[in-house]
């Protein structure tokens, strides 16, 4: 059990919306997983720094919640971010 990565769960979910889904996004790893592969902008600085700290974190050497205000910041700069 001890090899499963820790998936830096947030302790207050960010709600995301992506066309027409809504969706709550609960940990880094789901963050990170969601900069990669469905992103609804090209690259920018924002994206990456989020995907970078989500790295970070899952690596260990940061906290979740660097990951959580880095992933916001770049749903804001993406017009993703719901209220």
């Amino acid at each position: 059990m001890d090899d499963l990565i820790d998936a830096g769960d947030f302790d207050k979910p960010v709600r995301v919306e992506i066309g027409a889904r809504e969706l709550d996004v609960y940990s880094t790893l789901q963050a990170a997983e969601m900069l990669m592969y469905d992103w609804p902008i090209g690259e920018t600085g924002a994206r990456m720094e989020a995907r970078m700290t989500c790295m970070k974190v899952l690596g260990g050497s940061e906290p979740p919640e660097t990951a959580r205000k880095a992933f916001t910041k770049a749903a804001k700069e993406a017009d993703i971010l719901a209220c």
